[in-house]
């Protein structure tokens, strides 16, 4: 690691706002259910944290995979589809805006989680990707967060990750 990149952060204050217990139910699509929660109840950021409860059946989730046609490429994922039922171990995640395909921002919501079970399940994790289905149900806790609007990538973003970044409303 080079002595310039030590240290090195950026950050951006913010405000909790409003707060749910968010649950989905046998056959809903979690990733779907989550994206218009944020729709129905205009939410451009939020974290999710805290699940207490939960299984899938399918969980089709996104994961990092080398690239070996690019080395370079640190930012290589596939969806992995996992047909077994499994018991969901730990979640979290936020709910923030990406550009659409109509060419507006939209509620994305991006959870990492963990999984594992007694069905054949490996202990595996990634980003939820929709056709993930719920099992029984599942239950965690969803924080607004406030005082914060998404950069434009052409102002001042960082184009060496695909993830958005955030500038303080004043």
């Amino acid at each position: 690691m080079s002595q310039e990149a030590v240290g090195k952060y950026k950050t951006v204050e913010c405000k909790r706002g409003r707060e749910w217990i968010f649950r989905v139910e046998t056959g809903d699509d979690l990733y779907y259910a989550l994206q218009q929660f944020a729709k129905d109840y205009n939410i451009q950021f939020a974290k999710i944290h805290a699940a207490f409860m939960g299984g899938f059946e399918p969980a089709i989730f996104a994961v990092w995979t080398p690239d070996s046609r690019d080395p370079d490429n640190w930012h290589s994922e596939h969806n992995y589809e996992l047909k077994n039922l499994s018991m969901l171990l730990s979640m979290s995640g936020i709910i923030h805006l990406r550009m659409g395909k109509d060419g507006k921002h939209e509620p994305f919501p991006a959870v990492h989680f963990v999984i594992g079970g007694g069905w054949n399940v490996p202990t595996v994790g990634g980003h939820i990707c929709p056709g993930t289905i719920v099992k029984g149900n599942c239950e965690f806790f969803i924080t607004e967060i406030l005082g914060i609007e998404v950069l434009i990538p052409e102002d001042e973003l960082d184009q060496s990750a695909p993830e958005n970044w955030y500038r303080e409303i004043k």
